[in-house]
């Protein structure tokens, strides 16, 4: 195969492997987005599916759905300011 060729062939494996990941991103987001409903929202626990699921969201370039669920959270969480600030730095963090 030429050089040329092999430069080819590499740049698909590169790009299939981009999608992949963007989708299993997704799917860790749906997973954490699950525990998020099922625990508490005050608990370590459901602060760190919560966070998990929007960081994951923004992995898999899904950047509304990262939104949606940091507008919800932030409502889940209203009497705990510094937890909705994290939700918000972790967004403008992740998609500047």
């Amino acid at each position: 195969m030429s050089k040329q060729g092999e430069l080819d062939r590499l740049n698909m494996e590169v790009t299939s492997a981009i999608v992949e990941m963007e989708a299993a991103a997704r799917k860790v987001s749906n997973i954490e987005e699950k525990i998020a409903n099922l625990t508490d929202p005050h608990s370590v626990e459901g602060k760190v599916a919560r966070r998990g699921a929007v960081q994951a969201a923004l992995a898999g370039r899904d950047d509304e759905r990262a939104r949606e669920l940091v507008t919800r959270y932030r409502s889940e969480a209203r009497d705990d300011i510094p937890f909705q600030n994290s939700l918000v730095k972790l967004f403008r963090v992740l998609t500047e």
